[in-house]
């Protein structure tokens, strides 16, 4: 276990969990690793050491949830977050950006004195613009939602995460977690009026 890992376990029991338990950060970088491919896998078993580590702390042994079931689920979640925090996941995106020319590139030998300037149409204006509006939109009600309804959602959408991974990650059944996505979706619909919330 590392110097920095060490450091951050709260107490001498989180610490004895964290030696007992190293294998399931590696288990978490290699899950990772299929969602997120683009970050290197040393990046990825950082972000799960400390995943791991907050599990560690976190972990309450009264409620009958072994620990490698709730640190292999809360550990992920916990990485996920942190990746967030750093924009890490943000990066594949804008590695994928089309490039974008200087002015002086586009507009190539003209001659400046001539009033011509390039004209750029952008086709997918109109889409993208509704695209913005709609992200704003949920971003809004997602601000009105209780933070665990935010996680729930997050987890769902952005995570890709199962219906039966986060009941683990709640400790609660498959089913609740199915009625509950269900009651905030048509929540955030009641809430958004008349714009309507795909």
């Amino acid at each position: 276990m590392t110097t920095t890992t060490a450091k951050a376990a709260r107490n001498p029991a989180a610490r004895e969990l964290l030696d007992e338990h190293l294998p399931i950060a590696r288990q978490i970088a290699a899950r990772l690793k299929r969602r997120y491919t683009w970050v290197p896998m040393e990046d990825l078993y950082s972000y799960s050491l400390l995943g791991l580590t907050k599990a560690a702390n976190a972990f309450d042994d009264t409620r009958g949830v072994p620990f490698p079931n709730f640190a292999s689920q809360k550990g992920m979640f916990w990485a996920i977050d942190e990746m967030r925090k750093d924009s890490v996941l943000r990066r594949r995106s804008s590695a994928n950006m089309p490039r974008v020319l200087p002015f002086s590139e586009a507009a190539g030998n003209a001659d400046p004195d001539d009033g011509w300037t390039p004209e750029v149409v952008d086709g997918h204006a109109p889409r993208t613009r509704d695209k913005l509006e709609a992200r704003d939109l949920c971003t809004t009600l997602l601000c009105k939602l209780r933070k665990q309804d935010r996680e729930l959602l997050m987890m769902y959408y952005t995570d890709h995460m199962t219906f039966r991974e986060i009941a683990e990650v709640f400790d609660i059944s498959e089913s609740s977690v199915c009625l509950r996505h269900k009651a905030l979706i048509r929540k955030m619909r009641r809430m958004a009026g008349p714009m309507r919330v795909a």
